[in-house]
């Protein structure tokens, strides 16, 4: 069977809970497609001066945006309305939108994490890609601005002058400490 009469599988269509896999799957779809190095960023706009490239790039630079729309649900569709004809634009707006790098957010990532148990019909390998997930989320919750480093630090001493350490007070020392860091 030939490249050409494989059919690619689309991607799902993002909603406010998947973000984590519509991701990878809309990387992984767009990459078979040609037009993920447009969306990252990597490949840029041709200069006027080569006005055939340049037409060239505007079609895939709009193929891109159109199945971005496409694989979006119409509640996503709001948070790029401002800038849908333009793909870069579009995917760094929905990840600002859903990986929020707030204490809380945090705070929400790691209480799942430990939540996560084998169910009953699971294989081994789905709770294993289910961690890593968890995992993956973690760590992109980590904040990136290296001229306002988060101080786990201190916020670990400030936990250890709790009462009690529930989920009730732990959550209200990171809603806490998310007001603070803003």
């Amino acid at each position: 069977m030939s490249a050409e009469t494989t059919s690619t599988k689309s991607p799902a269509v993002l909603t406010e809970a998947n973000y984590s896999t519509w991701k990878g799957e809309m990387k992984a779809y767009l990459r078979t497609k040609g037009l993920w190095l447009l969306v990252s960023g990597k490949e840029t706009c041709p200069p006027a001066s080569l006005a055939e490239e340049q037409a060239k790039w505007d079609q895939k630079q709009d193929k891109a945006a159109g199945e971005l729309f496409l694989h979006c649900s119409a509640d996503q569709r709001l948070h790029f309305e401002d800038v849908q004809d333009n793909p870069v634009k579009i995917w760094t707006t929905l990840e600002s939108t859903h990986v929020q790098q707030l204490p809380a957010t945090r705070f929400n990532a790691w209480d799942n994490f430990f939540t996560i148990r084998k169910r009953p019909d699971e294989s081994l390998s789905t709770l294993i890609a289910r961690i890593e997930e968890g995992m993956a989320k973690i760590q992109r919750l980590h904040p990136q601005d290296s001229s306002k480093p988060y101080n786990y630090a201190q916020f670990t001493s400030s936990l250890i002058l709790l009462k009690s350490l529930d989920k009730k007070e732990l959550k209200a020392a990171f809603l806490a400490e998310e007001i603070v860091s803003l």
